[in-house]
C-alpha cells in the first residue's frame, strides 16, 4: 500500500475511505476535553493490520504509523505493505540517507531514531534494541 501517496488527503477522500473501509477502521474524534487549546483530532486504527492513521482538526491525514514490531496492541505491519525502504539497523538508513543525499536528523547520544527528509514528507524510523520497531510517515505540517 502507498502509505505516503495518503498523506495529505482528507478524511473523506475516495482513497482514504477505501482503506478505512477494506481494514473496518473506526475513526475517532478525539477532542481538547480539559479545554488546553489543544487541537481535535481524529484516529484510525487497524491493529490487527499494524498501522494507525492520524488526522488533524481540518481532517486532513498528517500521520501515519507503521508497527514493524508488535506494540501498543497492533500486529506487525506486512512488511511488503509498508511502501517505503525499511532500514534494519539505524547505521543503515543513516548511510543510505546520505549516500543518496537527503537531508535527516537523528536521535542525540544513542541510536534509536533518525528522521529523513522528503520534500513535503519525513520517514522517522525509530529502532529499540538496535531493530527497527516502528515507522511514522508524516506531512512536514503535522
Amino acid at each position: 500500500m502507498d502509505f505516503e501517496s495518503l498523506l495529505g488527503r482528507q478524511l473523506k477522500d475516495d482513497e482514504v475511505v477505501e482503506v478505512l473501509e477494506a481494514r473496518d477502521m473506526q475513526v475517532v474524534y478525539d477532542f481538547d476535553r480539559t479545554h488546553e487549546n489543544l487541537e481535535d483530532v481524529y484516529w484510525a486504527a487497524a491493529q490487527a493490520s499494524g498501522f494507525q492513521f492520524r488526522f488533524d482538526q481540518n481532517q486532513k491525514l498528517g500521520v501515519v504509523f507503521l508497527y514493524i514490531a508488535a506494540s501498543e496492541g497492533f500486529r506487525p505491519i506486512a512488511r511488503n505493505e509498508v511502501g517505503a525502504p525499511l532500514y534494519e539497523s539505524f547505521d543503515e538508513a543513516k548511510r543510505d540517507f546520505t549516500r543518496d543525499g537527503i537531508s535527516f536528523r537523528e536521535s542525540p547520544g544513542e541510536k534509536w531514531w533518525v528522521k529523513g527528509d522528503f520534500g513535503s514528507n519525513t520517514r522517522h524510523y525509530q529502532f529499540r534494541d538496535g531493530a527497527l520497531f516502528r515507522v511514522t510517515l508524516s506531512t512536514k505540517a503535522a
